[in-house]
């Protein structure tokens, strides 16, 4: 018995020893390349004001309280011991004096997952300032008046009650030890520099270096799940037999390794498949492998080996499953746009979109917002303005990545992804030197900083229709997809579209008009484009391709129509928004046309307002339907209130909602709102940012498309939805869910019918050419063996019908007015 109780006294003390080991964490930068990015293990803000040189980490920015989050060791909640040592050393005081040292503690009573706490915890200061001080919390004491900067050391003990912070320079030179109260700490532990511990007053601007670090003690908590790298995440498509993926990484050195290796499992052995160089501007690899077997689940892992700087090598793995293409059952499509910081990192949405489980994503636009992270975008020098934008763009990654890394995504940029609020990018040009308003036509930012854009967002992309480099050497995206049966087509409606200051004269910004005009004319002059002619080619041919899909949408960052009312602010009224998909006309209208002969449905995002439109063109309803998806988080509001401004109703839809039914805009454009989902007029929540983000009608998309049925079900989402138990008042937008067939793109109101097709086979495609103009008028896979068409325009026309190389061919077929009770027969071989 007693050596019974002698063993069990032992092996507890090995576990302890154990588990105290687990608990320490160290790092200093020997081994470490120079190099921007510091480390899996931490996360510095801003990314391109930290780096590492010779051995230590220095920052070299001037944002205040610029920090490095420690992610995988945490302060657990509750009891237990902790201390926490750094090595800082004053590399150049600069003309405010600043400070350097830790935050402790750093927690978010809103969200205690990690990336919130790097954001938006808060901390207790603990360090050395520059005017010569000591601090921790809200005690001071002064430094030693011959006290060395160069290199001091800086250590913090503690517990849930107490605090205590030792200093001392290289020669010893300490003052007396600081001490505070505190009730409880949690949270993650960060280096800082130039913290701010005066309130309003400036941090300074002093610039240090960090090195030996350490963290141990009971209260440590171990999450190595937070590491955060060298693989930041992937995204992948599969389409027609071509898997494409892109994995991207950070900043790494120039003497790190530069390869990327992905691999595959079969036999239960893992193959490397293929082998990419990482891009040096966007850090990014991109693979792409033809002849893919999307029949089946394929699971796969991207292997990056870290080199030291003594020549060790450190295997990184992550992984993930290409998912077999879900041709037998509907298409789950999850919609999100626009990502403003106030609501990161967004968890409401990750979990429901996670307990959805959506077959494919679409990231539309704004994976960056200017202020996000906290800190100002930097515009130049080229380099620099890559790497601040990189370090927003990782946030989104980061949020979206264990969705990503097995769910097929659609991602695409737009205005605020390449620093402007607005875009008119007239092909691809540059705006004149040092121009940076954005009512004018073309891009702000380098070539080279708008190709890493590019290529960050849509590099898993299929290649583009025509990759021929735009104005400046930009590179361009637009490109078709085809999963699931469905055939999607990627545009951008604001890289080519010519900017207002090419039609109009009024005094202040040229993109938005104040009061209405009798004549529109001048906004539609000859010249002016949308998506530019190449698109407009790519569209044309895209509609005709029916190859392995059944259903056509289309993909763009806006809608096609000017609907919001009130910008900004519940009381700033606007005619009309030239930033919006209203305008060309012209060229608005061709678009709409040529989706209207395929029947498309269109799902954009943009205009921080959720809405179910169908456009018209002659008359109402005449053409497709529109779904703009909510915001993941909005920031700048719009609202669509024609009630309120005294506008006739007509045509309310049955559900009676207020601001809903036919309008026309400020362009001409005939639009029946279905459904609109405004926020409240009152949209602001010091208390909690989720329940602001939700107050401004931020959330998702879900559209369910079922391939055999050939329904599209439409979901709007609200930002704290309950998706599994869900209540519609209370967690849909007014109006959804709603579901229309898919033919319902054709628009309502054609009057001219051909005889009646009936084929001997299924589910053939068919095209209807008008023989007087030589045009296309519609073409669709038929539901079933019979189809009546219904056009806008009498006439004779040819009807084509088949696939593959097996078509029949019908010329002369006439139109009557109303009905039509002729039948053809078609014999398919």
């Amino acid at each position: 018995m007693k050596f019974q109780s002698l063993l069990i006294f032992a092996l507890s003390l090995i576990a302890l020893g154990s588990c105290a080991k687990e608990n320490k964490f160290s790092a200093n930068f020997d081994n470490t390349q120079n190099r921007i990015w510091i480390g899996k293990e931490f996360w510095s803000i801003p990314l391109e004001d930290w780096k590492i040189e010779d051995g230590k980490m220095q920052c070299i920015g001037s944002v205040p309280q610029s920090r490095v989050n420690i992610l995988t060791h945490l302060l657990s909640e509750g009891a237990g011991e902790f201390k926490a040592t750094v090595k800082v050393g004053l590399i150049k005081e600069n003309s405010v004096p600043g400070s350097a040292g830790f935050l402790l503690g750093i927690y978010d009573d809103e969200d205690d997952d990690v990336k919130s706490l790097c954001y938006f915890g808060k901390g207790i200061p603990a360090g050395i300032s520059v005017k010569g001080f000591a601090f921790l919390k809200d005690q001071r004491v002064d430094l030693p008046e011959n006290f060395d900067f160069s290199e001091v050391t800086i250590s913090v003990s503690g517990n849930d009650r107490r605090l205590e912070m030792k200093v001392s320079d290289k020669n010893g030179n300490s003052p007396r030890l600081l001490s505070c109260e505190v009730d409880g700490i949690q949270g993650l532990i960060a280096v800082a520099n130039n913290i701010n511990i005066d309130g309003n007053k400036k941090s300074g601007n002093s610039l240090f270096s960090f090195d030996d670090i350490t963290l141990s003690g009971s209260k440590v908590t171990v999450k190595q799940e937070n590491a955060f790298g060298p693989i930041l995440w992937t995204m992948h498509t599969l389409s027609k037999g071509t898997m494409k993926m892109m994995a991207l990484l950070p900043p790494i050195g120039e003497q790190d390794n530069q390869i990327v290796n992905l691999q595959v499992k079969k036999d239960e052995k893992w193959e490397t498949v293929a082998s990419e160089s990482i891009e040096p501007d966007s850090r990014t690899a991109v693979f792409k492998l033809d002849n893919w077997d999307a029949a089946k689940d394929v699971p796969y892992r991207v292997e990056y080996i870290e080199k030291g700087m003594n020549g060790n090598e450190t295997p990184n793995y992550y992984e993930g499953t290409i998912r077999r293409d879900p041709v037998d059952r509907p298409l789950k499509f999850g919609g999100l746009t626009c990502q403003n910081h106030n609501g990161f990192p967004y968890t409401p949405i990750v979990k429901n979109l996670t307990k959805l489980q959506p077959d494919i994503l679409y990231f539309s636009g704004d994976q960056i917002y200017e202020g996000n992270g906290g800190y100002p975008i930097k515009r130049k020098p080229v380099d620099v303005s890559i790497v601040n934008y990189l370090g927003k763009y990782y946030l989104f990654g980061w949020v979206f990545r264990d969705l990503m890394r097995d769910i097929p995504t659609i991602c695409t940029p737009d205005d605020h992804d390449v620093f402007q609020g607005n875009l008119w990018g007239e092909g691809g040009i540059a705006k004149p030197r040092g121009l940076v308003n954005d009512d004018t036509g073309g891009f702000t930012q380098s070539v080279k900083m708008l190709n890493v854009v590019n290529r960050t967002n849509c590099g898993q992309l299929p290649d583009p229709y025509d990759s021929t480099p735009i104005g400046q050497g930009m590179s361009v995206w637009y490109t078709d997809l085809t999963y699931g049966r469905v055939s999607f087509a990627i545009i951008s409606d604001r890289v080519f579209k010519s900017g207002p200051d090419k039609v109009v004269d009024w005094k202040g910004r040229k993109d938005q008009m104040k009061e209405p005009y009798k004549n529109l004319s001048f906004l539609n002059k000859k010249g002016l484009e949308m998506i530019g002619k190449r698109q407009t080619e790519f569209l044309n041919q895209w509609i005709t391709e029916w190859d392995g899909a059944d259903m056509k949408v289309l993909l763009s960052q806006t809608l096609f129509a000017n609907i919001a009312t009130h910008h900004g602010n519940i009381t700033n009224y606007l005619y009309g928004d030239l930033d919006s998909g209203g305008w060309p006309k012209y060229d608005r209208d061709n678009i709409i046309r040529i989706m209207r002969k395929a029947a498309v449905f269109h799902i954009n995002g943009d205009q921080h307002i959720p809405s179910l439109v169908q456009y018209g063109l002659d008359d109402f309803r005449d053409a497709g339907w529109s779904f703009c998806t909510p915001a993941i988080s909005v920031g700048y509001q719009r609202w669509f209130l024609p009630d309120e401004l005294g506008v006739p109703v007509n045509d309310r839809p049955d559900h009676g909602y207020d601001n809903t039914g036919k309008y026309t805009d400020a362009f001409g454009n005939k639009n029946y709102v279905y459904a609109i989902g405004n926020p409240g007029k009152i949209a602001n929540n010091s208390e909690s940012r989720y329940n602001k983000a939700s107050m401004r009608s931020s959330g998702f998309g879900m559209i369910t498309f079922d391939q055999k049925a050939r329904n599209i079900h439409i979901d709007a989402w609200r930002f704290n939805a309950n998706v599994e138990n869900s209540n519609p008042v209370r967690d849909q937008f007014p109006g959804w869910p709603l579901e229309i067939s898919q033919f319902d793109n054709l628009g309502s109101g054609a009057n001219n019918v051909l005889p009646e097709i009936k084929v001997n086979k299924p589910n053939q495609v068919l095209q209807i050419w008008n023989e007087k103009t030589g045009e296309l008028v519609q073409t669709y896979r038929i539901n079933g063996t019979t189809s009546k068409c219904k056009l806008y325009e009498p006439g004779k026309f040819t009807v084509k019908i088949g696939e593959n190389k097996n078509w029949q061919e019908i010329k002369g077929l006439s139109t009557k007015p109303g009905e039509n009770n002729e039948t053809v027969d078609v014999e398919i071989q």
